[in-house]
């Protein structure tokens, strides 16, 4: 390790957080940006991932030894946030793909026939008791787990996985008899 290392391991076990961020910045700022592009950081985010690098740092100075090697360390580091930031930005572009084909799959409806689903969806779901009510709202609708309405609700897993089967029962009996309606038939 030369003086100039040694110097910002001192500062950095030393000095306010502030000070030590500025100085391991001034000191290795250039390693870590030419890292993090050698490490495959595009143009539009290497600034990002350079600052979350010495983020991380500051936060973990108190590791780092009078005699640790701190361009090794700052590496390490680089090469963990890249690695974080690269998976995060690929399940975003993922989530986005899957995005835009649903938009694309989805059609177009009108004001009128959201407005009249959303009626039709708020009378079945008047037809359940509040217990199933509640349980239909939570996981179908908003995307909850059996698991989490449970912890939710303060009642067993499996009395939910009861009431939902009930209730989705009961929707689908209901459903069918409002089709039979409409087609003239009476059930």
């Amino acid at each position: 390790m030369n003086a100039r290392s040694l110097a910002v391991t001192a500062q950095l076990a030393s000095a306010s957080a502030a000070s030590a961020a500025t100085a391991l910045y001034r000191e290795h700022g250039d390693f870590v940006w030419r890292n993090a592009r050698r490490l495959g950081c595009a143009d539009e985010w290497v600034d990002d991932a350079v600052q979350e690098v010495f983020l991380v740092a500051v936060r973990r100075c108190g590791e780092l030894g009078e005699e640790s090697n701190v361009r090794g360390w700052l590496f390490a580091i680089t090469f963990r946030v890249v690695q974080r930031m690269q998976r995060d930005r690929s399940r975003y572009r993922a989530r986005l793909s899957r995005y835009v084909e649903a938009q694309v799959e989805a059609p177009t409806a009108s004001p009128e026939g959201a407005s009249h689903a959303a009626r039709e969806l708020r009378e079945l779901l008047a037809e359940l008791d509040d217990v199933k009510r509640v349980v239909v709202i939570l996981v179908e609708l908003e995307g909850m787990t059996s698991a989490e309405v449970s912890r939710l609700l303060g009642v067993p897993q499996g009395t939910v996985d009861t009431r939902l089967r009930a209730a989705r029962k009961q929707l689908q009996d209901a459903l069918q008899r409002q089709r039979a309606t409409e087609k003239g038939v009476i059930p």
